[in-house]
């Protein structure tokens, strides 16, 4: 999925999950952002093409690419996430309803006015071809199994980090998780010690 559509996935799952914790009081940790997003620079006026992509082309690309349906897809992945460490007493129909409400949101009509931006009929003309070539169709069909191979190798890598800093730390937890303990002792069970 390009990764433009991911972005506005996650950003559009952590508003909701912002909004759902101001409305429960439970805390989301603060999204750190990407080294790329923090340091992308939208094109000066002068780059946005005098003749964008059509609309047309654009709904062909989200075809070949199955963004849409891959960018749906992980909004409720991320939905399912947040619903199993949110409050429990977020009712069922909530979590339905919301399903049902990122279900209908429509991101290719989000997307269409920022394609024609930066890209020009003739760049998305050739995307397309890309797209539509052997090595884009190779592209298309070994995307996932790259992801997901990727992801192995970087939850093991950040495993493997965790332990080696836990490691190094082990004294300084373990001395404030002995701090905290003591200090969760309730006053009257302190008193008859």
């Amino acid at each position: 999925m390009p990764n433009q559509l991911k972005s506005c996935a996650v950003i559009l799952v952590i508003s909701l999950a912002a909004s759902v914790s101001a409305q429960t009081s439970q805390p989301i940790p603060a999204a750190t952002p990407s080294p790329q997003t923090q340091t992308t620079k939208a094109p000066s006026e002068d780059l946005v093409p005098a003749h964008p992509a059509t609309v047309e082309q654009i709904h062909e690309y989200y075809r070949l690419t199955h963004a849409i349906e891959t960018a749906h897809k992980l909004m409720f992945q991320m939905v399912n996430g947040m619903q199993s460490s949110s409050a429990p007493y977020l009712p069922t129909a909530f979590w339905d309803d919301m399903k049902t409400s990122i279900g209908n949101i429509d991101l290719e009509s989000a997307f269409i006015p920022a394609y024609q931006r930066y890209f020009s009929e003739e760049e998305m003309g050739a995307v397309i071809a890309f797209y539509k070539s052997p090595a884009g169709q190779h592209l298309l069909q070994s995307q996932p199994f790259i992801e997901s191979f990727a992801g192995d190798q970087l939850r093991e890598a950040g495993q493997k980090v965790g332990r080696e800093v836990y490691l190094r730390h082990k004294d300084e937890i373990e001395a404030a998780k002995k701090k905290y303990e003591a200090a969760q002792v309730p006053a009257s069970a302190a008193d008859q010690k």
